[in-house]
């Protein structure tokens, strides 16, 4: 396999039944596509809260409960969260957004991120 660069990893977190997260799916998975060092997934929040033991999803549920979580332990969803190649966690984006809104998220994570 060639050296491509960095290559992050965008995770969506999203719920079916969540208006806001239908309103974002017209315009998320393009917007986060147009950055050719982002590879793009989406997973349900009820298969990360029945993980199963799958160590993926056990890992997303952990940065949740550590970045995404109120103070009531309630999470506005979507949740965007970015991390680096080694899947340390980068930073996030929650509820609903613009393209523009993030755009600018993303470009920032990048451009701050420690080589």
């Amino acid at each position: 396999m060639s050296d491509t660069g960095k290559v992050y990893i965008t995770t969506k977190v999203f719920d079916k039944g969540c208006d806001i997260c239908l309103h974002m799916s017209k315009h998320d998975r393009v917007t986060f596509e147009s950055f050719p060092e982002i590879n793009y997934q989406e997973v349900l929040l009820d298969d990360i809260i029945n993980h199963q033991n799958n160590l993926t999803k056990i890992r997303i549920c952990q940065l949740l409960e550590n970045h995404c979580l109120s103070p009531t332990y309630e999470i506005d969803l979507p949740v965007y969260m970015v991390m680096d190649p080694k899947g340390k966690y980068l930073g996030h984006i929650q509820g609903a957004a613009t393209v523009m809104e993030i755009r600018e998220v993303i470009k920032h994570l990048l451009e701050n991120e420690p080589e």
